[in-house]
């Protein structure tokens, strides 16, 4: 290993501050290549993103359709339960009329 220096020359100085320099302007010029591929990274996987939203937004969509389909199938069943309600009705109406004629009628045999 070579002996230290005790002393710092002009050349020296001169010399560090060449390296110095040098080592600033490659790893300026390092930094901006990383900056460029990872804008050039980012802005694919924002693409990507956007194709999915886009995806996203077509479910949505046919979501509502079926959402739709089912809000009108409901108020089908519920015009189908109101009118078995009053079929309902009617037959226990005419049940209890035709138990209370059956009842008369043994009433007045016996």
């Amino acid at each position: 290993m070579e002996a230290m220096r005790e002393r710092w020359t002009d050349d020296r100085m001169d010399d560090l501050n060449g390296k110095v320099d040098a080592l600033r302007l490659e790893m300026k010029t390092e930094f901006a290549a990383v900056r460029g591929e990872m804008d050039r990274r980012f802005d694919k996987v924002d693409e990507r993103f956007n194709k999915i939203d886009s995806r996203f937004d077509r479910v949505d969509q046919r979501f509502d359709r079926v959402d739709e389909r089912f809000q009108r199938m409901e108020a089908r069943f519920e015009r189908m339960d109101a009118r078995l309600l009053g079929i309902y009705r009617v037959m226990v109406v005419f049940c209890g009329s035709a138990m209370a004629a059956l009842i008369g009628f043994i009433a007045t045999q016996v």
